[in-house]
């Protein structure tokens, strides 16, 4: 849940009815200071992501201010907006893009460098949001190793400043009912957002609709300063000043319990988003309080206001980065190094870069032409990285045949077939996945991982006259009754597969899968799976256990980030980077829970490891790897794995 929001600038609010304050700068800290810190240590402020929110107020509040108040005097220019949004917004974002860019290019492995491409051509033209849900996914790469995630929100308000202008134009012709028409929107979007949040939580997170709101809250209530009564004097907000102290308290500690009361459990945006944002509003709406004249408007807190929107634009890049580097543990004291760090090329970037073209009137033309080629150059850059698969011709040739991206395996799955996916329900299994009806019959049944086996079984089923069933589903381990709540429709698809296995009578059932669930769930799980099978009669049955594993982003990344350290190859068999005592433990533990129930067990680690390393790469002089990222088999790794694990069942050794 990130953010980054432009900030009007001074000399623009202070064009505004509303005139500049300096406490807006600061409630601009408020919001984006817990954010930075959510991202670092999310325990220490589980809420933090509630600064985008008040962002989202903050910006339709003065944009709306400014674009209302010209109209009414008759100045407002729908060119002049844009061009003044433009030298406000691409200066800091394309510098940090590019910055982003180059160094992905000399650390990320192709499948990674694909992805920061795309998101670089959907931040170029403000689509982010729908990028990223395009790639919410159980396959796509980690949400917080991906330096661009954080222009989703961007891409919002540039999509409410193309729409809103021209809206408020049309019902700014009803002056007296521009308010009331706000406020309605405002509701329908805010009931739109209760209403799919539920259902599918992506959805409402990264939709315009969803979010208008927040944004519109802002807006309302710049229609309600701009509104006149019957003496043509603006309308009033909190006039009492023991009111305007207690309601900016109370919206203070309103905003302070979102961001230590709730966390990432909490349905968001929902209701308990209405705290920072009518929070937000509610300080905005007051003003001379002892909190706006003491925190708000305290100069650290405005100078970090100033500065908020390229230091968010800064600071998720190099945290991206570093936990790429350091493989998701990154010491304390890297990430304040990187807080600290974003701070000063934040202020770096509004010295140096935002205020020579944002501000003066001289060359506007061509800076805002300078800019939008700038940005198309960058859309440009982010069109080849995607569509190459990662300019591979960057990586030294030595390399090349080792990034790869998935596609390679995934293809023999028959996803959405014989894996479902996270949205499929057992119903969409294909006729297919049964098998042909031959027998013997080995029945695969599993998560990804038992998708990425199958291909090895079905190589060797047509060596050796077996038949291959396949019944898989993302992220739902082979236990009847396992309840996941990212995965509604686990329990439904292993209820299926049983139906199947009476139906089928195959001659071996084979588990496998990441096996990364609770002891508690697998130990349950066993108990009724097996005993459910063992009362069909199913003759065999028996449990792969988890196969060599890796940390980092991918096997590929990191045979990539070790030749960058050593200019060598990654050896056959390494330590480096793997994840083996994690593997062993779950090993020896999955290998006392059959012998309970009495199944057999297959050691797929005992295959890959020994004292001195894990097999990285296989086949003849190495040329193959075992794994395409952390674990989930390539093809040669089935085959692998597959010729193993038959020769140890009989009946299928030969």
């Amino acid at each position: 849940m990130n953010f980054a929001q432009p900030n009007l600038s001074q000399q623009e609010t202070r064009a505004t009815p509303l005139g500049y304050r300096q406490d807006i700068d600061g409630l601009r800290a408020v919001a984006v200071l817990p954010v930075l810190v959510y991202h670092a240590f999310p325990a220490a402020v589980p809420g933090g992501f509630f600064g985008v929110d008040i962002f989202f107020v903050i910006s339709g509040y003065l944009i709306t201010g400014i674009i209302h108040k010209q109209m009414l005097l008759g100045t407002f220019s729908i060119a002049d907006f844009y061009a003044r949004r433009i030298r406000r917004i691409f200066p800091a974002l394309i510098t940090v893009v590019l910055v982003t860019f180059l160094i992905g290019w000399f650390v990320l492995p192709p499948r990674e460098l694909k992805s920061l491409g795309t998101n670089i051509a959907g931040g170029a033209v403000f689509i982010q949001n729908f990028i990223l849900l395009g790639q919410v996914g159980y396959f796509d790469l980690a949400a917080d190793k991906k330096p661009l995630l954080h222009l989703w929100s961007l891409a919002i308000e540039e999509q409410y400043y193309i729409v809103w202008p021209l809206l408020l134009m049309l019902i700014g012709s009803w002056r007296r009912r521009s308010l009331a028409i706000t406020l309605v929107l405002a509701t329908a979007s805010f009931v739109a957002c209760l209403i799919v949040q539920p259902r599918a939580p992506d959805h409402a997170f990264y939709l315009p609709v969803t979010r208008a709101w927040e944004l519109l809250v802002g807006s309302g209530l710049a229609l309600w300063v701009n509104g006149r009564g019957a003496d043509d004097r603006p309308l009033p907000l909190v006039a009492a000043p023991l009111v305007r102290e207690l309601v900016a308290l109370a919206a203070m500690l309103a905003i302070a319990l979102a961001f230590w009361r709730y966390g990432r459990p909490t349905p968001h945006p929902g209701g308990a988003t209405l705290l920072p944002v009518l929070g937000a509003a509610a300080l905005i709406a007051t003003s001379g309080t002892l909190m706006h004249r003491f925190i708000l408007s305290a100069k650290p807190a405005v100078f970090v206001g100033l500065i908020s929107y390229p230091l968010y634009l800064w600071h998720y890049p190099l945290m991206a980065y570093a936990r790429i580097q350091f493989l998701d543990a990154v010491p304390a004291w890297v990430m304040i190094a990187i807080i600290a760090g974003s701070l000063v090329l934040a202020w770096a970037t509004y010295r140096f870069i935002e205020r020579p073209i944002r501000f003066g009137r001289r060359l506007v033309p061509l800076k805002v032409g300078g800019l939008l080629t700038g940005m198309v150059a960058l859309g440009v850059i982010g069109v080849a990285a995607d569509r190459t698969n990662g300019l591979p011709s960057r990586i030294p040739a030595e390399l090349r045949g080792f990034m790869l991206d998935g596609s390679e395996t995934a293809r023999f799955w028959r996803s959405d077939k014989c894996l479902l996916k996270p949205d499929q329900s057992a119903a969409e299994f294909s006729p297919e996945c049964a098998g042909t009806g031959r027998h013997p019959l080995i029945l695969v049944w599993g998560d990804s991982y038992a998708a990425s086996l199958y291909p090895g079984l079905a190589h060797f089923g047509a060596e050796r006259g077996f038949d291959v069933a396949e019944f898989t589903a993302s992220a739902c381990p082979p236990l009847i009754g396992f309840v996941h709540p990212e995965r509604r429709f686990c329990k439904g698809a292993n209820d299926f597969v049983m139906q199947k296995v009476a139906e089928l009578k195959p001659d071996l059932v084979l588990f496998y899968s990441t096996w990364s669930y609770g002891p508690d769930d697998l130990r349950n799980g066993l108990d009724r799976t097996v005993a459910a099978l063992k009362e069909l009669n199913v003759p065999k049955i028996a449990l792969l256990g988890p196969p060599a594993t890796w940390l980092g982003e991918s096997l590929p990344a990191n045979i990539l980030d070790h030749y960058f350290r050593t200019h060598t190859v990654l050896p056959a068999r390494t330590k480096f980077r793997s994840n083996d005592n994690w593997t062993r433990s779950l090993d020896e533990f999955l290998a006392a829970q059959a012998q309970r129930v009495g199944i057999q067990y297959i050691s797929a680690r005992g295959m890959m490891c020994n004292d001195d390393g894990c097999l990285a790469r296989i086949g003849p002089d190495g040329a193959d790897l075992t794994a395409y990222d952390n674990g989930h088999l390539t093809y040669p790794g089935s085959i692998f794995i597959a010729r193993q694990a038959l020769e140890a069942l009989p009946g299928f050794d030969k």
